[in-house]
């Protein structure tokens, strides 16, 4: 992938500078300088970078976030230290700075000359997603000194991330103003929003309100409370499906980038080849969830089957299932945490399993149509069922990268209900967001032609009246909520990661498989490519230092 994005990076700066107009009478016509840039060519590479960086850090496993909550399975060590290196991290690093940073700071002057304001206002949006999320997976980063190369600033010092992050909030307001002034003109190339103001008006507001639910972390904040409440009460957030906020990925050949990156992965050209574990913990949750005994009626959208048990899995290829034979480590609980498969026909893989790759392509559980584009589960109880995947199965790669969705917003608020003590229902504010996750999880699915059959899909009713009786005798109420946030969290492990730090929910995840997997990963090292190329900055002694909003010092494992 680091191959194709540099030759896309090369397509794209020779792209703008070939849309200058060559009959303009330059001085040396062999130097295009930058204020010679397309604004529009420079925005569609902004944001198709910007889809990619998501990508990377909240999926892929170098990075960690939906290794760290048990989504997808932690297999590159068997414990942290060694599973997040200082080299994993370089490509955020790079797309960060080095694409879509560098591209705004150019695009960003060149639109206020213009007039563009939409332009300044998206830009200034997603310059505040990408350093909010540095800070948030690294602590404290560049910022004032950052992009300063004409200034002769060439090991930019890093800025705390408390500073950073008021910046942050500084420039999404900044970027309301922007797109609240209708002078000049719009933006037509916008693959999120088709230019539409009010909708990146109403992601600033939410993103807004997921960088003041870290700040209140602690609960005492009563800044951050003030503001958490103020955006509600203003109710301009993403709540409809209309506004969410995705990358959207096609099913072109040509380039393999139009699928979803996860999708390739799971769904290889050769069948029955596809890679990728999914975490066992979140499989057992979504299908049997000890605090509901019920099953989620996404968990056939979210997941694809390979075979209906592991007495077929092992009929196939006997070695495919090696920790099949072994007992599970004794540090794990008997109920809710699952060891190396569980009927019927799951085979995902634990926290911390890096044991290697056995012949197991034909029997391990694959993501599904939501959000990744892939295959619905439509096996229906047969344990002799066996199907494997492979590249144009399912939606066929079609899938989306959810940076937010309308049921993040009622879920921030039943938080802010119930662990900060705002007005509002929580339990209400809870059902609300399963139900719209359910729905558009379904619609999605269906969209790209995946439909359960009548009967198939396990009963909404039953699973919101159920998650309602549990809530009212809960002693845990807190954790019930989070744990349901989560869950609909699959393909977004950045808040998922957030979340979990910020209120230590949810409670009793999965330890690593090694009794000694070390201390968890309360930020990630520093890019090798940071510390190595940057005289002003030293690496971390480890992943243990917290990130600046993470003060009540909940210990996570």
């Amino acid at each position: 992938m680091k191959i194709r994005n540099k030759i896309l990076s090369v397509i794209a700066v020779m792209t703008i500078v070939m849309s200058c107009d060559l009959t303009r009478d330059l001085d040396n016509p062999n130097e295009v300088g930058v204020s010679e840039a397309n604004t529009d060519l420079l925005m569609n590479k902004i944001q198709t970078d910007f889809g990619l960086f998501f990508y990377e850090v909240a999926s892929v496993s170098s990075v960690g976030a939906s290794e760290l909550v048990r989504m997808k399975a932690m297999t590159g060590a068997d414990t942290y230290r060694r599973a997040y290196t200082a080299q994993g991290q370089n490509d955020v690093w790079q797309d960060a700075y080095q694409k879509i940073l560098i591209n705004i700071e150019t695009m960003i002057p060149l639109a206020e000359e213009s007039e563009q304001n939409v332009h300044v206002g998206v830009g200034k949006i997603l310059k505040a997603y990408v350093y909010l999320t540095l800070v948030d997976l690294y602590g404290d980063v560049p910022f004032s000194e950052a992009l300063k190369g004409d200034e002769q600033i060439f090991n930019p010092k890093v800025d705390g991330g408390a500073s950073v992050y008021a910046a942050c909030i500084a420039l999404l307001n900044e970027a309301k103003t922007d797109l609240a002034n209708t002078a000049g003109s719009g933006l037509s190339r916008d693959i999120y929003y088709g230019g539409n103001r009010a909708k990146w008006t109403t992601l600033a507001n939410s993103l807004e309100l997921k960088a003041q639910l870290n700040l209140a972390a602690d609960a005492s904040n009563a800044t951050a409370k003030a503001a958490i409440q103020a955006l509600i009460s203003a109710n301009d957030l993403i709540d409809t499906d209309a506004e969410e906020f995705t990358y959207k990925y096609g099913t072109s050949s040509v380039p393999s980038i139009s699928r979803s990156e996860t999708y390739q992965v799971h769904y290889a050209v050769t069948k029955g080849s596809g890679g990728g574990y999914l975490g066992n913990y979140f499989l057992y949750q979504m299908y049997r969830d000890p605090n509901l005994n019920v099953q989620d009626p996404r968990w056939r959208y979210y997941f694809y089957r390979k075979v209906g048990s592991k007495e077929r899995a092992l009929a196939d290829e006997a070695e495919s299932v090696p920790c099949a034979i072994t007992s599970p480590p004794g540090h794990y609980s008997a109920e809710g945490q699952p060891f190396c498969t569980f009927e019927p026909g799951f085979f995902g893989r634990d926290h911390g399993n890096a044991d290697g790759g056995p012949p197991d392509a034909r029997a391990t559980t694959a993501v599904g149509a939501y959000p990744y584009g892939g295959r619905i589960d439509l096996n229906n109880g047969d344990p002799n069922y066996a199907d494997a995947t492979q590249r144009g199965q399912g939606g066929n790669g079609a899938g989306i990268e959810p940076i937010y969705m309308s049921w993040f917003t009622d879920f921030m608020k039943a938080e802010a209900v119930i662990r900060l003590g705002l007005s509002g229902d929580a339990k209400a504010l809870m059902l609300s967001g399963v139900t719209k996750s359910i729905n558009r999880v379904r619609s999605f699915s269906n969209s790209i032609g995946q439909s359960l059959p009548a009967g198939l899909e396990p009963s909404q009713v039953t699973y919101l009246a159920t998650l309602g009786a549990v809530y009212d005798v809960s002693a845990d109420q807190q954790d019930l909520i989070l744990k349901e946030y989560y869950k609909s969290l699959w393909g977004n492990g950045l808040e998922a990661y957030n979340m979990y730090r910020r209120t230590g929910s949810p409670k009793m995840m999965q330890p690593t498989r090694s009794t000694n997997g070390g201390e968890f990963v309360y930020s990630l090292v520093y890019p090798a490519n940071f510390v190595n190329l940057n005289g002003s900055v030293d690496q971390k002694a480890d992943n243990s230092t917290r990130v600046f909003w993470d003060v009540n010092g909940i210990v996570l494992r």
